[in-house]
């Protein structure tokens, strides 16, 4: 098994799915009566959704653009693992942040949104910091 590239595809694959994750009631919910709740839902905590997705997608460009050689393989490793730790801080920080509003009582499954958005992003720091290992060794 080669852990450079299994961890290496875990951790574009977490990304992806923590964002897929994270913009899933949008697809999910609809009416204009949620509207407004869900924009208040995803703007909670220090840097909102656009924050959580930002560094995710950041994280899956850096881990996917190590093997290309064109800047110091290191170096983006370690920027990975930063994103990475950022994802899952900013997810977390949300999560703790949002407020249960009317949205909720409709789609209970909501509840467990936030922290299942930062269950799914614990993998993109771990599998970083994986791969930066097996680039600098």
């Amino acid at each position: 098994m080669n852990l450079r590239a299994v961890s290496r595809r875990v951790g574009i694959a977490a990304a992806v799915v923590t964002v897929v994750a994270l913009v899933a009631p949008y697809a999910i919910i609809t009416g204009p009566e949620y509207a407004s709740q869900l924009a208040s839902y995803y703007a909670s905590g220090a840097v909102g959704w656009s924050g959580i997705a930002l560094f995710a997608l950041l994280a899956a460009v850096v881990i996917a653009s190590v093997e290309q050689g064109n800047v110091d393989p290191g170096t983006l490793a370690g920027a990975a693992i930063v994103l990475g730790l950022a994802t899952t801080a900013s997810a977390a920080t949300w999560a703790l942040a949002v407020q249960p509003t009317a949205v909720f009582r409709d789609h209970l499954w909501l509840v467990w949104h936030a922290p299942a958005v930062v269950a799914l992003s614990v993998p993109l720091p771990l599998s970083a910091a994986v791969y930066a290992r097996a680039v600098l060794s």
